[in-house]
C-alpha cells in the first residue's frame, strides 16, 4: 500500500542527526557516528543540505549534498558534493522515494549552487543519466604503482622499476594542522593562475575535511623546495595501500610534482607499504608524469556532475581520491 510520505530539505544536520544515524543502523546493522559527523558538521564551506524523506517519525529516504569549491580557470563557483544517497528497501518501489528527493533537492539547490558533482553507485548513477540531466564529466583513472616486494611474482619485480627516491632541497614537512596564514596564500595564487577545473580547498576547509576528520586518520604534508613553501600533500593509508587524497605543487610545476611522487614511493617503500595510489582524469595536466614514473591505470571511476552554469566546462578537470565522499 502506498504511503503518505514528508518529504523536506534542510541545513539542520543536529535536527536529524540520530534519525540518520539509526537509518544507516537499521539498513547495514551498524551504526558510524564519527563518520556522518566528519561529512556534515563543521564544514568551512557552509552547512550541509539534506534531502530527507520521512514516514512519520522513521526516516526512509535521504539525498544529501556538502559543499565545496569549485575553480575553473581561475574563476571561482559555489560546488556541492552528493553523499550518502540512501533508501530503505521497503519503500523503493511504488513509493518513486529517489526520484522525489533528486527533484526536491535540485530545485532547492538550483539558486545556492552553480554545480552539483558525484560518485554514484551504478543503480543511481543510471537515473541521474536518465531522469535528472546529469552527465559523465569524466572518467576518473585509478592509477596504482607498486612499492614494496611481496614474494616471487610480477607485483614484486615492478617495485624495482622507478623504486623512488628522496630528492634534495625537496621536503615533506608532516603537520597536524596546515596553518592557514602559510598555507592560503600558495592556495589563492594557485587558483588565480590555474587553467583548468578543479576543486578549489582553503587552508580551513584541509583541515576540516582531512585532517580533523573523526573518522579517516590520514596524514598532511607541506611541500618546500628549499625554504620556499611550494604545496600539501594529504595521504590515507588503507590495508597494504597509501592513497595520495590529494596533492597541490605551486604552478602545477612537473618537477616538483616527479620529485614529490618520488619521495612518496620512497617513504612507502622504506615503511613496506605495497602500492601507492593516486588518481587522475585524461585531462590532468600530470597524468602523463605517471606513466613515466610507473604508475598502471586499473580502473575507472565515473564523475557525474549536474551544472547550472554555462561557465562550468564539461572537460579539463583535475580530480583526486579526496574529492570522492568515501576514501
Amino acid at each position: 500500500m502506498k504511503r503518505s510520505l514528508e518529504y523536506m530539505v534542510t541545513t539542520d544536520y543536529e535536527d536529524h542527526r540520530q534519525n540518520i544515524h539509526s537509518f544507516w543502523e537499521r539498513i547495514y546493522g551498524h551504526r558510524n557516528e564519527l563518520f556522518f559527523d566528519s561529512f556534515y558538521a563543521g564544514n568551512p564551506a557552509g552547512e550541509p543540505f539534506l534531502g530527507l524523506c520521512y514516514d512519520g517519525e522513521r526516516l526512509v529516504g535521504q539525498e544529501n549534498f556538502i559543499p565545496q569549491g569549485v575553480a575553473c580557470s581561475g574563476t571561482p563557483f559555489r560546488g556541492a558534493m552528493g553523499v550518502n544517497t540512501l533508501v530503505d528497501p521497503d519503500y523503493r518501489l511504488f513509493h518513486g522515494v529517489f526520484g522525489h528527493l533528486c527533484r526536491l533537492t535540485t530545485d532547492m539547490l538550483t539558486s545556492k549552487v552553480d554545480l552539483l558533482f558525484a560518485y554514484a553507485n551504478e543503480e543511481s548513477k543510471k537515473y541521474y543519466l536518465k531522469y535528472f540531466n546529469w552527465k559523465i564529466t569524466a572518467k576518473v583513472g585509478v592509477y596504482k604503482k607498486i612499492t614494496s616486494a611481496s614474494g616471487l611474482n610480477v607485483e614484486s619485480l615492478l617495485s624495482l622499476v622507478k623504486p623512488g627516491r628522496r630528492h634534495a632541497y625537496l621536503r615533506l614537512d608532516p603537520v597536524s594542522r596546515f596553518s592557514l596564514e602559510l598555507l592560503d596564500p600558495v592556495l589563492e595564487r594557485y587558483r588565480l593562475a590555474s587553467r583548468h577545473a578543479y576543486f578549489h580547498k582553503t587552508a580551513a576547509f584541509l583541515n576540516w575535511k582531512f585532517l580533523g576528520n573523526l573518522h579517516y586518520k590520514t596524514n598532511g604534508y607541506l611541500i618546500f623546495s628549499g625554504d620556499h613553501l611550494c604545496g600539501y600533500c594529504i595521504t590515507y593509508d588503507t590495508g597494504g595501500e597509501r592513497k595520495i587524497l590529494d596533492i597541490l605543487v605551486e604552478g602545477d610545476n612537473p618537477d616538483l610534482f616527479r620529485k614529490t611522487i618520488s619521495h612518496l614511493a620512497r617513504q612507502a617503500r622504506e615503511q613496506c607499504i605495497r602500492r601507492l595510489v593516486i588518481y587522475a582524469t585524461p585531462d590532468a595536466w600530470y597524468e602523463p608524469l605517471l606513466r613515466k614514473m610507473a604508475f598502471f591505470k586499473r580502473w575507472e571511476i565515473d564523475f557525474l556532475t549536474h551544472a547550472f552554469s554555462e561557465n562550468i566546462p564539461q572537460s579539463g578537470w583535475v580530480v583526486h581520491c579526496g574529492d570522492f565522499d568515501m576514501f
